[in-house]
C-alpha cells in the first residue's frame, strides 16, 4: 500500500509499506506558548515493517494550509526523510515473533490480574484508598501498553489482530 500526501496543490511525498506493515499520515501542530505565538505545523507519512521504520517529512507548513491525503495500491515510494533499521530501534522489542506473542499473552495475563484486583479493592477498601489503588493500575496497565505491548506490535505488525483480540489494544 502507499499514502500519498500533497500540501496546497504542489509536489506530492509518497510513502509505502512493502510487505506486512503499518502505514499512516499524520498532521502535528506545535504550540509552545500559551498565546499562540511560534506555533510549528508537520506532515508526514510514516511506515512500521519488520525491517524498520520509515518516515517522510514535510516541515514548515502554515496555518491556511491545505493538506491531502491519498491511499494508493502498492508502487515506488520517495526515498524517506528518515529510516531506522528495526535493529537500532530501541523501541521494537523481541526478534522471535514467539516470544513476542508469548509476551502478549502474559501481558494479558498480568492485566486480567489487574483487574481483579481494581474489582476487589473497590469492594473491600475504603473510597479513598481505592482511589490511589485504581490510579496506581492505571498507570501500571498504562505504561505495560507503551514499554511493552506497543513496541512489540510494532515490531511484529502480523501480531496486531492478536494483540487486539486479547483486548490489549483498541
Amino acid at each position: 500500500m502507499q499514502l500519498k500526501l500533497r500540501v496546497n496543490g504542489g509536489n506530492a511525498i509518497k510513502g509505502s509499506v512493502a510487505g506486512k506493515g503499518i502505514l499512516g499520515a499524520n498532521i502535528m501542530i506545535l504550540v509552545p506558548a500559551a498565546d499562540g505565538s511560534k506555533i510549528s505545523i508537520a506532515a508526514s507519512i510514516r511506515a512500521f515493517e519488520l525491517s524498520g521504520t520509515s518516515e517522510w517529512r514535510v516541515d514548515k507548513l502554515s496555518v491556511g494550509d491545505k493538506i491531502e491525503i491519498e491511499i494508493l495500491p502498492s508502487s515506488d515510494a520517495d526515498p524517506p526523510t528518515e529510516k531506522r533499521e528495526s535493529s537500532s530501534e530501541p523501541r521494537l522489542l523481541f526478534s522471535d515473533s514467539d516470544q513476542a506473542r508469548n509476551a502478549l499473552v502474559a501481558a494479558h495475563i498480568c492485566n486480567e490480574q489487574l483487574q481483579g484486583i481494581l474489582r476487589a479493592a473497590g469492594q473491600s477498601e475504603p473510597h479513598d484508598e481505592a482511589i490511589k489503588i485504581q490510579r496506581a493500575i492505571a498507570w501500571l496497565v498504562q505504561n505495560l501498553g507503551s514499554h511493552l505491548i506497543r513496541p512489540t506490535v510494532h515490531r511484529h505488525p502480523e501480531l496486531l489482530s492478536e494483540a487486539k483480540d486479547l483486548g490489549l489494544l483498541d
